[in-house]
């Protein structure tokens, strides 16, 4: 199977388990909060939170909206000023995990070490900015068009976004950064 199909099947795989997934991490979400806590995931979020609302925020501030950051916590001034914090699930773990799962199938051994290590940095970097991307636009929604725009947002555009951010990643990567596969190894 070629790798570029290998890559399809999981990033395919991995929006279907993601979409359903969703809607039970919605529903659960105080729940595996607290389970987050209690084994001491929430030190790992704080950790990746805050520098993620502090860049929101100066993104939003960037695009003209008053907005700041204390923690983990941003305040959004809008038609409706509202404080967003950035949770567990809010902070693109299942993201990068994804990422994680295309690394596997689709960085080959025979690609060089400085290939490799471009694909691994543009991938991530590129995992972070649609991160981002996504928190500033459920801030902004959140501020202008009230709470269930944003909360939809919030639980499907992360999907869908990452979902498109993979398959743009990985078809840049194989056409301009690995190349074509060698031929012995392509099977029909």
């Amino acid at each position: 199977m070629r790798v570029s199909r290998r890559v399809g099947i999981i990033v395919a795989g991995g929006a279907a388990v993601l979409m359903l997934m969703t809607p039970f991490i919605a529903t659960m979400d105080d729940l595996l909060a607290a389970a987050a806590q209690r084994f001491g995931l929430d030190a790992a979020v704080a950790f990746i939170a805050i520098p993620e609302a502090r860049l929101v925020a100066a993104l939003l501030n960037l695009f003209g909206i008053a907005a700041s950051s204390s923690g983990a916590t941003i305040t959004v001034a809008g038609a409706q000023p509202v404080a967003l914090v950035i949770g567990w699930n809010c902070v693109g773990w299942q993201g990068l995990v994804l990422l994680a799962l295309t690394f596997v199938v689709g960085l080959r051994p025979q690609d060089g070490w400085e290939a490799r290590l471009h694909i691994v940095l543009i991938g991530v970097l590129g995992t972070a900015i649609v991160n981002l991307a996504r928190i500033t636009l459920v801030a902004v929604l959140a501020a202008d068009a009230g709470y269930y725009p944003a909360i939809f947002v919030h639980d499907w555009a992360a999907t869908i976004s990452t979902v498109v951010w993979l398959t743009v990643f990985w078809i840049f990567a194989q056409r301009w950064i690995l190349g074509a596969e060698p031929e012995a190894l392509v099977r029909t």
